[in-house]
This record gives C-alpha cells, sequence and structure tokens, in this order.
C-alpha cells in the first residue's frame, strides 16, 4: 500500500517537473494540456476512496500552484474537488463503462478549465477568454485524455 503511495507520488513529481519545465515543447499557440489532471482523474478512476483521491488532488494543486506562482489554491481547489467526485462516482458503481468514463473525463476537464482560467486570465474580458484560452485548453487537454485513454485504459 505505502508502495503505491510512493511510487505515484514519484510519478507526480514527474510530472509536475515536466509540466512546469517542458511545456513549452507540446503547448500549440500558448495553449497547454492539463497532464497532472489527466493523471489525477486516472487515478481517482483507479482507486475509487474520495479520501485518497481528495488528499492527492489538494497536495497537487498546491504544489503546482507555489511553484508555477499562479494564485495559491485555486488549483489545489479544482484539483481536489474533481478528484473527490470521480471517486465519489466510480465507488458507487463496480464497472464503469466507457461512455460514462468519456463523460467523466470530459465534466471533469471543463469544470477545471473554467474555474482555474477564469481565475488565473481574469484581467481578459471573459468571453475572450472563453474563446480562446478556456475552450482550447479544455479541448487539447481532452485529446490527450483520449490518447492516454486509447494507450492505457483503465477499469
Amino acid at each position: 500500500m505505502i508502495k503505491q503511495h510512493i511510487k505515484f507520488a514519484i510519478l507526480l513529481s514527474l510530472i509536475i517537473w515536466v509540466s512546469i519545465r517542458y511545456s513549452s515543447l507540446y503547448s500549440v499557440l500558448g495553449v497547454k494540456p492539463d497532464i497532472l489532471l489527466i493523471l489525477l482523474i486516472r487515478r481517482s478512476l483507479h482507486d475509487p476512496r474520495p479520501q485518497i483521491s481528495l488528499a492527492w488532488g489538494f497536495s497537487a494543486g498546491l504544489i503546482i500552484d507555489s511553484i508555477a506562482g499562479d494564485v495559491i489554491g485555486i488549483s489545489s481547489l479544482t484539483y481536489s474537488i474533481v478528484c473527490f467526485f470521480v471517486s465519489f462516482y466510480k465507488r458507487a458503481s463496480v464497472y464503469t463503462p466507457s461512455y460514462k468514463r468519456t463523460l467523466l473525463y470530459i465534466y471533469s476537464i471543463s469544470f477545471s478549465a473554467l474555474l482555474i482560467y477564469t481565475v488565473t486570465a481574469s484581467s481578459i474580458p471573459f468571453i475572450k477568454n472563453l474563446i480562446f484560452i478556456i475552450i482550447p485548453s479544455a479541448v487539447y487537454t481532452m485529446a490527450a485524455a483520449v490518447i492516454f485513454q486509447t494507450l492505457k485504459p483503465t477499469r
């Protein structure tokens, strides 16, 4: 049990480092996918204990906020809410069909992008922020999630 948490903490640290250090390599016109969110959603689908998912989401968001210099707490709040609801939904059902997993990804990624980019890019008018930052970021993250889901499907 502890061994799995240590492995996930190392993977989480690696993803945070890659997403901050090398995000310019995989960004398209300044839009980056939220790979950390995809990893947290996959973890929540794999381990449906809400308290564990909540702790991982909150700690990962706090680390990413403090390293990136964003508004402290917005990513941790968003990631913890997303992880909690995904794991809570997964706990209620033994088997989740692929279309429901896809809907979980769509709702989670859209909620996260809407909340995070609305706060961090609040100097931009909302419609412009929605059209040029929130929607492209959510679509790009969703495309990355589909690729990860295709390569290694969750149960």
